[in-house]
């Protein structure tokens, strides 16, 4: 008797296939969210400085409350403060 003949080749080479399929359609995916991520970081942020006063007021703000709420500026005025008392010689 001859030896059963499988189709175990055909069967492995189309699982290949379509794992290589598979991976490629995620590499793609990643890909495409890396260059969004690149492009994102690239763009110019929006500081609320730059908002206009309607857009301030759409969430909630005015400029005045800006010094405030940033920590940036929240550090300069720290930083202010303590230069104006070293130059008067309270520290």
């Amino acid at each position: 008797m001859p030896p059963q003949q499988t189709n175990i080749t055909s069967e492995t080479e189309v699982d290949a296939a379509r794992l290589r399929r598979d991976l490629s359609i995620v590499l793609s995916l990643l890909k495409r969210y890396w260059r969004a991520f690149r492009e994102r970081r690239r763009s110019p942020t929006v500081t609320l400085q730059d908002l206009s006063d309607r857009e301030l007021m759409d969430i909630g703000l005015t400029r005045g409350e800006i010094d405030y709420i940033t920590p940036e500026r929240a550090i300069d005025t720290l930083r202010d403060r303590a230069t104006a008392l070293w130059s008067r010689g309270v520290m």
